[in-house]
């Protein structure tokens, strides 16, 4: 795996490590609107596997996208990735948000591993297209245009980055309040 993929993964892996099924499920506060450790992960996974439906387009057409790259992308990349963050506050496309793929209750370990495998899977479509299409854009990002396999990944590192701060306040939320047996805390 690419090493800055790799070194994200096991961040993820290093912050999940111990946290319960029940734990991975607690909504910070218990605001439902905001996102549960499990809840992050189905985003990011959501997030790989889009990425990796639009690889898989392009290798099947066997060419590059030919969609052009607008001064709209260019801004947003300059003023968020190439930044090296996303905006606080934003709201995930619909697509990607959670609540789609119906996972069971998973432990931080199981989590761990799921992202695992679909960041891997995104690192071989990567590299799959970057040999087949070399150094050019080859598939186009709904929000940043047409992307080269070195933009790609600079852009779910970004993400997955952006994510990890977050992962840490949710956790650190629950940890207050709720113990490794994921009983919640008597107040009395």
């Amino acid at each position: 795996m690419h090493p800055a993929f790799d070194s994200v993964e096991h961040a993820y892996a290093q912050a999940l490590a111990g946290v319960s099924a029940a734990q991975a499920r607690i909504h910070p506060e218990g605001d439902r609107n905001q996102w549960s450790a499990q809840d992050l992960i189905e985003h990011l996974i959501l997030t790989y596997r889009s990425t990796a439906d639009v690889l898989e387009e392009r290798l099947r057409k066997g060419r590059p996208t030919l969609a052009p790259l607008l001064p709209e992308h260019e801004l947003r990349w300059r003023k968020t990735i190439m930044a090296g963050h996303f905006p606080e506050g934003g709201r995930a496309p619909e697509r990607v948000r959670p609540g789609q793929l119906q996972l069971v209750e998973l432990s931080g370990a199981e989590l761990a591993l799921r992202f695992k495998a679909e960041i891997e899977k995104v690192d071989g479509l990567l590299k799959e297209c970057a040999e087949k299409f070399g150094a050019q854009p080859m598939a186009s990002h709904f929000a940043f245009g047409p992307l080269r396999a070195d933009q790609w990944r600079e852009f779910h590192i970004v993400h997955a980055r952006h994510h990890l701060a977050q992962m840490s306040r949710i956790l650190s939320s629950i940890n207050k309040s709720v113990p490794a047996s994921g009983k919640t805390a008597s107040t009395t």
